[in-house]
């Protein structure tokens, strides 16, 4: 096992000649594991390949790679002290799910910090000339809902918008809402669902060494059962009669709206942002397969006919790593259904990234700036075969036109076929 150093992550491993730098996942782990996990498996992968084969030189002189987990529970002041901590043990970037930048993206600066963002897609978290410290390869905010307002408004819907009160999905909202009147509507019902509120428990605890996986994936808790009642707010959606309704939530407010809109008796459609694929969604309504049939969710393409090839060898590779990402989808499903390593893509080629990086400034010293600037000029190619960086003017790492909509159809996920972009998409084999 890799051994980091009390005093810094550049150290000397016993018995070798080789240093180690240290990588922090900062994720909710416990209040969304699947945002977690996604993070971590896709970072410990690249690090396990990069550490197996030249590992990364900086001055001449070789250093390994070590992952380093903190959960931040979902709360901004434990993602702080998670970012504080980092910075004091000298790792040179924190890989980030993006939902607590607004509270840290400061202090990372402070200590030179890059944090990069793999998940949360809220607009203006990412500004170069705000935070130049802020990277992300997520799809926007912006860049799902021009793609999806487009091709909502392409169905002539009627739509009811029924968004979360996070940060997320007032954001998304927004973004929607002026995607659609570009497109000439806008939503017949505006509604907010609170999100579910979890205890959270004390303490920053440990940040583990990552050995092995984190587990299947697991449904939310209590199943169907405990998704959060939101009959009142879905009764106001389809009182205004749409015959389509948008969610733009965290996971738990998807389950739970679908859940409340098939128990008050509708067949209405329904079309989510990228929380509609996390697997939470379709594990908590395991028990009725039905109400999650045909719920369409925009997301980060997984890659296309010339980059297949590289992504199969990269899920190769993480399936031997971890095996193969079962949902528990109780005794009513009898055959199995995988999740594939699509958004783990992006926290792998972070990682990639950050070495680059590394090797240009020729410094594992992020206090000096050095990496921050060489991260806006490094390029590397993507686990789905696309060349992926940023510039100093444009920290986001994924256009539009890498956004598709996908169906869930039996649990599983497929392109939709009225829809260009999407219908270029390979199908993913999922069981």
């Amino acid at each position: 096992m890799l051994v980091c150093c009390a005093a810094g992550a550049a150290c000397s491993l016993p018995g070798s000649g080789a240093g180690t730098v240290v990588i922090y996942v900062n994720a909710p782990f416990t209040s969304s594991p699947w945002v977690g996990r996604i993070g971590q498996q896709g970072a410990q992968l690249a690090a396990d390949e990069i550490n197996n084969r030249t590992g990364v030189t900086v001055g001449g002189r070789s250093y390994h790679i070590k992952i380093r987990m903190a959960d931040h529970k979902g709360s901004a002041d434990q993602a702080l002290a998670n970012i504080r901590r980092a910075a004091a043990e000298k790792a040179v970037a924190v890989i980030d799910d993006g939902s607590t930048v607004t509270a840290t993206a400061a202090a990372a600066g402070q200590a030179g910090l890059p944090l990069l963002v793999y998940y949360d897609g809220t607009t203006g978290i990412v500004d170069p000339a705000v935070r130049p410290n802020v990277f992300r390869l997520a799809p926007s905010n912006r860049a799902l809902a021009e793609r999806l307002g487009a091709y909502l408004a392409g169905k002539g819907l009627r739509l009811a918008l029924v968004l979360d009160d996070s940060p997320y999905g007032a954001d998304g909202a927004a973004q929607l809402r002026q995607a659609l009147a570009a497109a000439g509507t806008a939503p017949v019902a505006d509604v907010t669902a609170p999100t579910p509120i979890r205890p959270l428990e004390g303490g920053l605890g440990p940040i583990r060494p990552l050995e092995g996986g984190l587990g299947p994936i697991r449904p939310l808790e209590g199943g169907l059962e405990g998704s959060p009642d939101y009959r009142d707010q879905v009764a106001r959606a389809v009182a205004a009669q749409p015959n389509a309704l948008v969610i733009w939530a965290t996971a738990p407010v998807v389950a739970g709206v679908v859940k409340s809109l098939r128990e008050l008796g509708s067949t209405l459609p329904v079309y989510t942002a990228p929380t509609g694929e996390d697997p939470s969604v379709r594990t908590a309504l395991a028990s009725r397969p039905d109400w999650v049939q045909g719920l369409t969710f925009a997301s980060l393409r997984i890659t296309d006919a010339a980059g297949l090839a590289r992504w199969v060898q990269f899920r190769l590779g993480y399936e031997t790593r971890y095996g193969e990402d079962k949902l528990a989808l109780g005794e009513a499903i009898r055959r199995p259904v995988v999740q594939p390593p699509d958004w783990q893509m992006l926290s792998y080629d972070m990682v990639y990234l950050v070495k680059a990086a590394l090797e240009k400034a020729g410094t594992t010293d992020p206090g000096r700036g050095k990496l921050a600037a060489a991260l806006n000029e490094v390029q590397v190619q993507g686990a789905n075969g696309t060349p992926v960086g940023w510039t100093a003017s444009n920290h986001e790492g994924t256009p539009k036109d890498q956004v598709y909509f996908a169906v869930i159809l039996n649990l599983n996920f497929r392109p939709v076929q009225d829809d260009p972009l999407s219908k270029a998409q390979p199908q993913i084999e999922q069981d």
